[in-house]
């Protein structure tokens, strides 16, 4: 049952070894999605698997960068 624990994004930003503001860009440009609960935002397990999976060796470093990621990911020119 603990792959229905959802993370918040401080637990999400610790995970995955980047600043809180970068997962709020992340959630912002679609990278990885989120339910928005009341004020904040709760991601789950899953979503951020497949965030690994699907950007690995992609640059997500700043705004411009996650847009591009995201556009090749979803096929999107």
């Amino acid at each position: 049952m603990t792959d229905l624990k959802m993370l918040t994004q401080d637990e999400v930003s610790e995970l995955i070894n980047v600043s809180r503001d970068q997962v709020a860009m992340f959630r912002e440009v679609g990278i990885i999605r989120a339910t928005k609960t009341g004020r904040s935002y709760m991601f789950s397990q899953a979503e951020i698997k497949r965030f690994q999976r699907d950007y690995v060796g992609l640059d997500v470093s700043n705004k411009v960068k996650a847009l591009e990621s995201y556009k090749k990911v979803n096929g999107i020119n």
